[in-house]
């Protein structure tokens, strides 16, 4: 091989590498599509498809809404209601900080009466009570229903895998009208806090029922900073007359494990207790 036949060879061969290095780089800049976590599918040490690994969790990707399994109002007199929807979480480990919900209250003719938003919170496998109480409302309400903002997947806290509920409960219940101010209705009980931990506030759902299990009243108060092992007093009052026998009375307190500030310790320092940690990774 002679020395021009070699130097032609060397020529084209860096020709064709210069042309090569141009392609690839065209390519990747221009048409190359890299692994996303939106592709359709499992790559870049995902777990499943595009989930897991640099994605979010596959875990939440199974996250269900909060169900309203009813909604319901009761007529207080002529233009006063209260308004009540029983909800529950299906999820097994997450649960919601805060979500907001909206009470729509209809007439016959479909109109809305009122509409009245507020904002809660809801625990791991949680059933609760949502309460509009004592809302003067300008008609007849026919019927009410209860529609819950759908919060993203990512803002769902995840509670540690052994975690168990702080016994918290209501003991002590009492039900009566005021002597000294008639028609005053007011029920009372005692707040324990049987756990280890403090709390900045622990809220009670009050629900009155007749001899047929029907709602007759609801009320709700809250109740701030309750120690370990502390009975703390509380009471809710009626100033306006109850439609009915009071027969039972259930009363749900509960409070905010997914909310860091709610724990404390001793002289008010807020601490987020390693038993509840919300693991709130993607």
């Amino acid at each position: 091989m002679d020395y021009h036949f070699r130097k032609q060879l060397i020529i084209i061969s860096i020709l064709f590498l210069v042309l090569g290095a141009v392609g690839v780089g065209v390519y990747f800049k221009y048409f190359w599509v890299g692994p996303t976590c939106f592709d359709g599918k499992q790559n870049q040490n995902e777990e499943g498809i595009d989930c897991g690994g640099p994605c979010i969790s596959c875990e939440r990707l199974t996250i269900r809404e909060i169900q309203t399994q009813w909604t319901k109002f009761v007529l207080l007199d002529n233009a006063r209601y209260d308004l009540v929807a029983r909800i529950s979480n299906p999820n097994p480990n997450f649960g919601l900080e805060r979500f907001n919900y909206i009470f729509k209250a209809y007439d016959l003719s479909g109109n809305i009466l009122i509409e009245i938003s507020d904002r809660s919170f809801i625990l791991p496998n949680q059933q609760k009570y949502l309460l509009a109480n004592n809302i003067t409302i300008n008609g007849k309400i026919a019927r009410v229903e209860l529609l819950i903002e759908k919060s993203p997947i990512e803002v769902w806290g995840r509670l540690a895998d052994d975690y168990a509920l702080p016994n918290i409960y209501v003991h002590s219940r009492q039900f009566n009208y005021l002597d000294d101010q008639p028609g005053v209705a007011r029920a009372s009980g005692l707040i324990k806090n049987d756990s280890a931990f403090d709390f900045d506030k622990v809220s009670v759902s009050v629900i009155l029922f007749n001899q047929t299990k029907e709602i007759i009243g609801t009320n709700y108060t809250e109740a701030r900073t309750v120690l370990s092992n502390e009975d703390r007093y509380f009471s809710t009052l009626w100033f306006t007359p109850i439609s009915g026998k009071v027969d039972s009375i259930e009363m749900a307190a509960e409070t905010n494990l997914l909310l860091d500030e709610n724990f404390m310790r001793k002289y008010g320092v807020p601490e987020k207790f390693q038993e509840y940690l919300p693991i709130n990774k993607p």
